[in-house]
């Protein structure tokens, strides 16, 4: 008999149709409290209404898809719990239908989800995020101090006084904390151009750049070319390391190539290949969930206790998540290698999810 017959259609469109009604309802609520916070953060800022609405709708798709795998999670659990509620599973099993033929299409239709979101609705929403993040910048972080790597070069920028300086270098030695053919624009608070400084080379020693072979261009002066030149800065290599640049802006296929310049800039990619991976194995964790949801809620009624089982299952479910979080961090930092890092949640939730089907179908 083929997979998605009656019943395997009818265990997806249930599913789906949970999905869905958790999504609007999620969508609904992030909705509103990510407007309270902007709301809040904005305070006497003379920002409009359409544009904090709009980047709210620009940073939820982010939020929602961080949370992606717990509901679908959750999505499973309430039909699983209403199936067994209704005595449907009951009936299915009389008729000698094993519970693995529930979960089989419920989880196949979470891995297209997964796949989906990895594949199509990741690379739309980072796009969202990054363009969220330049109206965060404008309207609150003006003078924030980040780094971005492109096809151009390295950039970061610092704040030098009440001035900002933009920093452009093609390469990046960090145990030397040296910078090649690197260019420095210095503006004011208003945004507007007040010098810049061209150097073949630059390192920092003891909170000074020194910039070596280059020229001076101030505003209203003619440039000056020096062969040593020495300014403050804030930078050093703790702070070049930690300047914020944010991952999830960065879409599942443009990473690879990212994490090709970081390399080739001189930074550590060690964190972008642990995003990859992680990516990955989320859009297979969202189709293994669904044994863990199947485990907790097909609890028979008449062994007592299914409420109790599914807020169990809902802690567990919890857990696993903040674990993903930790064995993240343990790949980021090195700990562990990002590809056991990244698959070691997925293993563990469908090895705990299938002891306890097994464990019900043969009890």
């Amino acid at each position: 008999m083929m997979v998605f017959n009656l019943l395997s259609r009818y265990a997806s469109r249930s599913f789906l149709v949970s999905f869905g009604a958790a999504i609007i309802c999620l969508f609904a609520i992030i909705t509103l409290f990510d407007f309270a916070e902007l709301q809040r953060r904005s305070g006497s800022k003379e920002i409009s209404f359409w544009t904090k609405f709009n980047m709210v709708l620009l940073h939820v798709p982010h939020l929602l898809e961080q949370i992606l795998p717990f509901l679908v999670f959750a999505s499973a659990l309430f039909i699983f719990w209403r199936m067994n509620r209704t005595n449907e599973l009951v009936i299915f099993r009389s008729t000698g239908i094993s519970l693995w033929r529930l979960i089989l299409p419920i989880s196949l239709t979470a891995l297209m989800i997964g796949l989906i979101d990895l594949t199509a609705f990741n690379p739309l929403a980072s796009a969202m995020l990054a363009r969220y993040e330049k109206l965060d910048k404008r309207y609150f972080n003006k003078f924030k101090e980040d780094v971005k790597v492109t096809a151009t070069g390295l950039w970061l920028s610092e704040k030098m006084g009440s001035n900002q300086a933009i920093y452009r270098a093609s390469k990046i030695d960090l145990k030397k904390l040296e910078f090649q053919d690197l260019n420095l624009i210095i503006t004011s608070p208003e945004n507007k151009f007040l010098e810049r400084i061209d150097a073949k080379t630059a390192q920092i020693k003891d909170n000074h750049l020194e910039l070596k072979e280059g020229w001076d261009t101030q505003i209203g002066k003619s440039a000056v070319s020096f062969s040593t030149k020495i300014i403050e800065t804030s930078l050093d290599r703790t702070k070049i390391e930690k300047m914020k640049i944010n991952r999830s802006s960065i879409s599942f296929w443009k990473l690879p190539s990212y994490i090709l310049l970081l390399e080739t800039s001189g930074l550590h990619s060690l964190k972008y290949r642990m995003q990859w991976h992680s990516m990955l194995a989320s859009a297979v964790w969202v189709g293994v969930m669904i044994l863990l949801a199947a485990a907790f809620s097909c609890q028979p009624l008449r062994q007592g206790k299914t409420v109790l089982m599914i807020l169990i299952g809902l802690v567990v479910g919890f857990f696993l998540y903040f674990f993903k979080d930790m064995t993240f961090a343990l790949g980021a930092s090195g700990a562990l290698p990002p590809l056991i890092s990244a698959w070691l949640p997925p293993a563990v939730t469908a090895m705990v999810g299938a002891v306890l089907v097994f464990n019900q179908e043969d009890g």
